[in-house]
């Protein structure tokens, strides 16, 4: 096999019995890798209803054919589960260096299964596997636990996944961190980590990933270098990262302002004081994911002021956008800090920036007060408050136990009219762009298995906007209009299929969707050598995204019912901005997209031709 080890790695952390499975290439050709793969195993490996935090669920690690490999961005690695969040499936992907270590190991995937009747963490070098004692590493921030695992193996290459504190206390909105602030951090995977008492994955790895056509994948690699050199997009990656978006986007209406309620420079005029030149201002060094030529991350350092801060990572638009403008908080270095304080007790910035955006309203309605609070005066834009109340959350103490597990949740234990104010869909937050800027987000949001994902929404909105998502025919679009409703699902669907099968195979989301000019196609052939055509690509992706919405179904989910909120689709109408009178018919999208799918359109299942064609049978025999 090329592009995979072809070994699988199952550890119960109940028994600490290991076992390892040969990897199929025709079970990889089939579901590529990633959360492919996993969607494939948890099926296999646990029934229906299983307790999300339960023994019983899965945990798994999983790479793709492509991570470890020399493919410009192949490092990824996706964490899967039965989502604490949703009830349906879960996922998150994460970049940095774990992933290519893993494979590097001889790894493709590891699954975990049980819990460890003490916290427990995992070794992993090219000739062993081992669980051992993490007592001492517990109650550690996430960037500690890395650091005194990398001292006591004696070397500084090793690769740490690892937990944070809000993950120990099972907060449904935590991640999986490595590299000292990257963070797989939706769908609650933290937690189910935590569940399990397993604190870390510890990983060194000196094999090469085979490849079938080194001079092809040489070739490719430097003809796409020369070309993203020329991309305004990788230019703007390179020198600011995504961080060097976030005035634009707010002053176009892209960003939410105040919980969703405004969108435009008018409803936050002091976003200026989150100008990118001022923040990397304060990089001291670039920092780059494995094998990504892009370096779109940076490491900062702060060294006065009110919060001053050693080494840390540079923040992302979805942090500033979601603990910044979605809370009208405008001091940067309170947001350096706050971005410091999830990276280390590993709480997903998109939720938590949300559920602080939540209470802030339920408390300028009255619906919690200062007696609720603790004594925070939590209005809008309270900078020291909102750094306490973050800290409260990774801790779950006071209302920060109430806001740890994300709005739904705190909005159903608040009560009094607090749901209102909670921004979700199916359960999670959704990402910080606005569906009435791009329709295609909300499509997206509504319809993928994992529902409010700004990055599977990502490829759909390039149908809004007429943009070739990559340098193949099938997905490239013309003569769309941005608020048409009717006749887009087949090319959303596209779009979507063909991003499925990108983040799987171990790929960033940057360059295979929004250069335009990546030929992922090719590069999968030359490392796996396939030699894969355009419409097998495209079904394996419908393949992928159907089998996670048969894991939702058997899960009892209805995706007929996931929705926007009103706020999400221009119910009521903007009265001011530049979306100013906008709602979008997102009903009309959604349904277009699962025709385009092969699912029912009012009910989002996938019909028996689909079921029959993609040879997924035995799981929707088991969703029945």
């Amino acid at each position: 096999m090329y592009g995979h080890t072809g070994r699988v790695g199952f550890i119960n952390l109940t028994t600490g019995e290991m076992r390892e499975r040969k990897l199929d290439e025709g079970l990889a050709r089939t579901f590529i890798g990633g959360y492919g793969l996993g969607a494939r195993i948890l099926f296999e490996q646990q029934g229906a209803g299983v307790e999300a935090l339960g023994p019983e669920n899965t945990l798994g690690f999983c790479t793709g054919p492509l991570t470890g490999t020399p493919v410009p961005t192949g490092g990824r690695f996706t964490v899967v589960c039965k989502s604490p969040l949703t009830g349906g499936w879960g996922d998150a992907n994460c970049g940095g260096h774990f992933g290519s270590e893993l494979k590097q190991a001889g790894w493709d995937a590891l699954f975990f299964t049980g819990t460890a009747s003490a916290p427990k963490y995992l070794l992993v070098t090219d000739d062993r596997t081992e669980l051992r004692d993490a007592a001492l590493l517990w109650g550690k921030d996430a960037i500690e636990t890395e650091e005194t695992l990398i001292t006591e193996l004696g070397d500084p290459g090793t690769r740490v996944a690892c937990i944070g504190m809000a993950a120990e206390k099972l907060s449904l909105i935590s991640g999986v961190c490595t590299d000292k602030g990257r963070i797989a951090a939706r769908s609650g995977v933290g937690a189910v980590m935590g569940a399990k008492r397993l604190k870390a994955i510890a990983v060194r790895g000196h094999k090469k990933v085979p490849v079938a056509d080194r001079a092809r994948l040489n070739q490719l690699r430097r003809e796409f270098a020369a070309a993203m050199r020329e991309a305004a997009f990788g230019q703007s990656l390179q020198e600011y990262g995504t961080c060097g978006h976030i005035q634009n986007l707010i002053a176009g209406g892209a960003t939410p302002v105040k919980n969703w309620l405004y969108a435009g420079s008018q409803a936050f005029p002091t976003m200026t004081k989150l100008d990118a030149d001022k923040i990397i201002g304060y990089q001291v060094k670039k920092f780059a994911c494995s094998n990504c030529p892009i370096a779109c991350g940076g490491i900062l350092k702060v060294p006065g002021g009110d919060y001053p801060l050693a080494e840390t990572h540079k923040p992302e638009y979805e942090t500033l956008a979601a603990l910044g403008s979605l809370c009208l908080i405008d001091d940067l270095h309170a947001l350096l800090k706050m971005n410091d304080l999830c990276n280390r007790g590993g709480l997903d910035t998109i939720s938590a920036g949300t559920v602080i955006a939540f209470a802030m309203e339920c408390y300028e309605h009255g619906i919690i007060t200062r007696d609720d609070t603790g004594g925070l005066n939590l209005t809008w834009g309270n900078t020291k408050a909102t750094l306490v109340l973050l800290e409260r959350m990774v801790r779950r103490e006071g209302l920060g136990d109430v806001l740890a597990d994300g709005v739904k949740m705190a909005a159903s234990k608040i009560g009094r009219g607090a749901a209102q104010y909670a921004m979700h869909v199916g359960g999670q937050e959704p990402g910080m762009h606005n569906a009435l800027f791009w329709p295609g987000r909300g499509t997206g949001y509504v319809v993928d298995p994992t529902p409010g994902r700004h990055t599977t929404a990502g490829p759909m909105t390039r149908v809004d906007m007429n943009i070739p998502v990559a340098p193949y025919p099938e997905v490239q679009f013309t003569g769309f209009e941005r608020y048409e409703y009717k006749g887009k699902g087949p090319a959303a669907a596209r779009a979507s299929s063909y991003w499925q099968v990108g983040a799987c195979s171990g790929l960033c989301l940057f360059p295979v969707v929004y250069f335009g000019n990546f030929p992922m196609l090719d590069f999968l052939n030359a490392v796996t050598g396939w030699q894969m055509d355009m419409a097998e690509l495209l079904q394996t992706g419908r393949r992928i995204q159907t089998l996670r919405q048969l894991f939702n179904i058997r899960e009892g989910i209805d995706p007929s019912r996931m929705t926007l909120p009103g706020r999400l689709s221009g119910i009521p109408p903007k009265t001011e901005g530049p979306l100013q009178g906008i709602t979008i018919d997102i009903d009309t999208l959604a349904k277009d997209y699962r025709k385009g799918m092969g699912w029912d359109p009012d009910t989002g299942r996938p019909t028996n031709t689909t079921i029959a064609e993609l040879g997924l049978a035995d799981f929707a025999q088991e969703g029945e």
